[in-house]
């Protein structure tokens, strides 16, 4: 896979001798080599040539006046609480 278009903060899934790792990816070197953190707390692997990186996912932008999908509204306010 080319990794041109990877940047810091997407999403990679990265085949380590048959094993499918998914990590956060942290800086891509001048060599080629893409450096992440894994997903998954026991994997020791940190870093993947870029034949090894088999997919990519890009860390998109939120839309201009999209609203925050964290925040609902009923969680805003205390109202409807009797104490």
């Amino acid at each position: 896979m080319r990794v041109a278009p990877i940047q810091p903060g997407d999403l990679i899934e990265v085949d380590k001798k048959g094993r499918r790792i998914f990590g956060v990816v942290l800086r891509v070197e001048r060599t080629g080599d893409v450096r992440f953190e894994p997903l998954c707390p026991g994997v020791s692997w940190r870093s993947a040539p870029a034949r090894e990186v088999t997919r990519h996912w890009r860390k998109a932008a939120r839309r201009r006046g999209a609203p925050d999908p964290d925040v609902h509204e009923g969680q805003l306010g205390l109202d409807g609480l009797e104490g």
